[in-house]
């Protein structure tokens, strides 16, 4: 382990809980391919292709990383105090319990979580954690603020994403069925005249989701253009991402951007040329990346968010379930 480690003891354990403030990223990597709460957004790798400098915590106890968190700074060295952007969860990581009993693993799993937080926050002033939806307990935030020696507070802010879960399909006509009758039409009129093409081309998914923007008249967040090429060029490079184009008139009207871990395929980035709205080129897209991530075996697809009534309905329609998860920020 690195030099900058800290030593405590919990009443439960007999031994020493060690955190370790700067873990390598070999061994951090190893953990979050275990933990029940792994995602892709976790991963050295993709923290690399963020830009920003961020440092990797764990908790270690007999030897073994029972918890893990990611800190990511700001220009100024701060740790940032809400969710980077293009990210879907970047929180509390524990490891694999269920060789326990519930009750235990409820115990067990809090009093690590409580230590490995207080622990942070007596080393940040400012922190986020965007837990996943698979993190179904959130006590050790709640009594953080127990403490008399603690006088800020978690802001804990309720959110949603869509899971898709593909378990139960084999191929695509078995699960063509299960989504709204409007996605289908679409579907059934964009299959004539639309073709697809996986690209390594990440321009085009920058120029088409900049071209989607301007037609909401949204402006999109700060180096927003240098960050999606630099996340869709890691994801092309080291095998954890597509990128697939709806091609019709000979150009590419519709992009989106796919990331994978052992079992998620997550729906990062949609974008689309604006004169070509009506050819429901993004229906067409999301449908045949289903249909590669059901023929490769993924388990879920999480559609990264539906916090937006429109955009979370349309998500919906594809017979995504809301999960809930939760931003827990030390402000």
């Amino acid at each position: 382990m690195e030099q900058s480690c800290k030593l405590a003891r919990l009443n439960i354990f007999m031994d020493e809980l060690i955190i370790n403030f700067e873990e390598n990223k070999s061994a951090w990597d190893i953990f979050l391919s275990k933990s029940p709460q792994r995602t892709i957004f976790l991963s050295s790798k993709f923290l690399d292709s963020l830009g920003p400098k961020y440092s990797l915590l764990t908790c270690y106890l007999n030897g073994k990383v029972v918890a893990g968190a990611a800190v990511i700074f700001d220009k100024n060295g701060q740790p940032l105090s809400s969710p980077f952007p293009y990210t879907q969860f970047q929180g509390l990581l524990l490891s694999d319990n269920s060789d326990k009993k519930k009750h235990t693993i409820i115990s067990y799993e809090n009093k690590i979580a409580e230590f490995f937080i207080d622990e942070i926050t007596k080393k940040y002033k400012y922190i986020c954690f965007s837990n996943s939806w698979r993190l179904n307990d959130l006590r050790p935030f709640l009594w953080h603020a127990y403490k008399e020696s603690v006088t800020k507070k978690f802001k804990i802010e309720p959110r949603y994403t869509g899971i898709l879960d593909l378990k139960p399909y084999k191929d695509i006509n078995l699960f063509l069925p299960s989504i709204r009758s409007v996605r289908r039409q679409e579907f059934k009129k964009a299959f004539s005249d639309i073709k697809i093409q996986f690209s390594d081309n990440i321009l085009i998914l920058d120029d088409l989701h900049a071209k989607t923007f301007e037609r909401q008249n949204i402006k999109r967040v700060n180096n927003a253009s240098e960050l999606i090429r630099s996340i869709a060029s890691s994801a092309l490079k080291n095998n954890y991402g597509k990128l697939c184009l709806a091609i019709k008139d000979d150009k590419p009207i519709a992009a989106t951007l796919f990331l994978y871990d052992d079992r998620t395929a997550y729906y990062l980035i949609g974008a689309n040329d604006p004169n070509y709205r009506k050819s429901n080129a993004n229906t067409f897209l999301i449908i045949n990346m289903i249909k590669d991530a059901i023929e490769n075996k993924y388990l879920e697809i999480d559609f990264c968010g539906l916090n937006s009534p429109n955009r979370g309905d349309f998500k919906v329609s594809f017979n995504a379930e809301p999960k809930l998860y939760f931003n827990c920020s030390l402000e």
